[in-house]
């Protein structure tokens, strides 16, 4: 294998590849990318997998003579990232891939090929195309609700529903729901329902641009495929089913708070400076003349602050809540104002977008902590 690239034109395409290679595995070979050339159509491959998710991209290149190599991730990320902004000369010598540019000079050994797990082949023949950008919006709305306990495999990715006239996300991990939904019509025969991985969602959601607007997906029974650009994504679907939760949302929430969403989330941030580090509480006291937001850290001291521009209906109340949680919802509000809807002080909390759009609804979902 010989060829040759810009720098700058083989990071923009590799520069989010690593995020699929895994810290950890019992399998090595899974440490390091697969390179391959094809000198007939001048392309260079790249492919990453954790055996979850598998990312290969394809893009142009000067190759001199065709063949594979497969090389250290971390190593290979660092060498390039290091050399000079110029054309990088890569040869494959025996065991080992030299690589180099101007006055620098590498050689990094390759592991045995035959190794690297198998490379599902694109298929693009029963493919559907899907509106990139909203795709994007879907997955920004959502990630952030996903479960990280490992024990909880259902709820460590996104639920993904389409029908011919929608196509929702939903996100939880039973302190926290997101569900976004896109009132968009899609060729599509049947309903399908799974559980995806998060990982393969958020290389997507990097690499998608407003330079291409469509993304092509093929579903398989055990597997989905995504096709964008340079890049394809196979991803595992998550086996069981997700649960119904919509139970968990009240109907009843008669509060209503309308507040600027910049002004309550720069107040959170002050208050949450002296929150416990255990619970992460602040507390809010809520009436129609202000809103109080307060913290206290033991044995370091408490944190105070008043607002008095907002909209409120519904009884006086005081209910506390995760900052963490709450701040990465008011951070996906797109709306200058958000409205909380909220029952008692033990009862869920509702968040939407106060500009409503037809193309699409957002709600979120959380659930108080306990006062004392």
């Amino acid at each position: 294998m010989k060829f040759s690239i810009e720098k700058v034109d083989l990071q923009a395409q590799i520069q989010y590849l690593y995020n699929i290679v895994p810290s950890k595995n019992t399998m090595p070979i899974l440490t390091n990318y697969l390179i391959e050339a094809d000198d007939q159509k001048n392309i260079i491959k790249f492919t990453a997998t954790d055996l979850e998710i598998t990312v290969v991209v394809e893009f142009k290149a000067n190759i001199a003579e065709s063949g594979k190599a497969t090389v250290l991730a971390k190593n290979f990320n660092e060498i390039i990232n290091s050399l000079p902004e110029a054309m990088i000369h890569f040869l494959v010598d025996e065991d080992s891939l030299k690589i180099r540019c101007e006055q620098s000079k590498f050689s990094l050994l390759c592991a045995e090929s035959s190794q690297f797990p198998l490379v599902p082949q694109k298929d693009m023949t029963n493919t559907i195309t899907l509106d990139a950008k909203m795709f994007k919006k879907m997955i920004d709305n959502t990630h952030f609700a996903v479960s990280t306990e490992i024990n909880r495999p259902i709820f460590s990715g996104i639920f993904w529903k389409m029908s011919s006239d929608s196509q929702l996300m939903v996100a939880t991990d039973g302190k926290k729901i997101a569900e976004f939904k896109l009132n968009k019509q899609i060729d599509l025969p049947r309903t399908v329902e799974q559980v995806i991985p998060t990982k393969g969602f958020l290389f997507l959601d990097k690499v998608i641009t407003d330079d291409l607007p469509e993304i092509a997906v093929l579903i398989e029974s055990n597997r989905v495929m995504f096709a964008y650009g340079t890049y394809t994504i196979f991803t595992h679907i998550i086996e069981g089913r997700f649960p119904d939760y919509t139970k968990a949302i009240p109907t009843n929430n008669n509060n209503v708070l309308i507040i600027d969403k910049k002004k309550l989330r720069e107040a959170v941030k002050r208050v949450s400076l002296l929150a416990s580090e255990e619970t992460f509480k602040v507390k809010l006291d809520i009436s129609d003349k202000e809103i109080t937001i307060n913290s206290t850290k033991r044995d370091e001291g408490e944190a105070n602050e008043r607002i008095e521009e907002f909209k409120y209906s519904g009884e006086p109340l005081t209910i506390a809540f995760n900052y963490r949680y709450l701040i990465a919802i008011l951070s996906v509000i797109e709306s200058k104002e958000i409205e909380i809807r909220m029952g008692k002080s033990n009862e869920p909390a509702l968040f939407f977008n106060t500009d409503l759009d037809d193309d699409f609804t957002a709600r979120f979902l959380l659930m108080p902590l306990r006062l004392v």
